[in-house]
This record gives structure tokens, sequence and C-alpha cells, in this order.
């Protein structure tokens, strides 16, 4: 069963699946691209950036670049 959105946006990590549901006009690789941008952002901000697979941002992060 997929999360719902209101799920994904009060996790602490998204990833680019995740993503892809929120916004669904986007391709799995622009979700991915944004999530490497975002977690870019995080290493120069010194937030931990978790090794993980899938790769994981932090969800405000991407709320912030994205207005959503």
């Amino acid at each position: 069963m997929s999360k719902t959105k209101e799920e994904i946006l009060n996790q602490l990590y998204i990833s680019s699946k995740d993503l892809k549901i929120l916004i669904p006009t986007y391709g799995i690789d622009k979700c991915r691209t944004i999530i490497k941008e975002v977690r870019d952002e995080m290493h120069e901000k010194k937030y931990y950036v978790p090794i993980s697979k899938p790769k994981l941002a932090l969800t405000r992060l991407v709320r912030k670049k994205l207005g959503i």
C-alpha cells in the first residue's frame, strides 16, 4: 500500500519514490536529481546525511526547495 501525501509530508526524510507520489508529473530521474541537490545542501550546512538506499533527504528542505 502506498503512503498518503500527508504521511509523506510528516516524515523526517523523503525518498525519490515518495517525492514522485507527491508530484506525479515529475519523472523519477527528476525526483532523484532533486533529492541529490538537497543532500548536497545538507552536506554544505553540516546536517546529518543518512547513508542509505534509497537515498534520503530532509523533507523540510525538499518542501522549501519546491515551495510545497
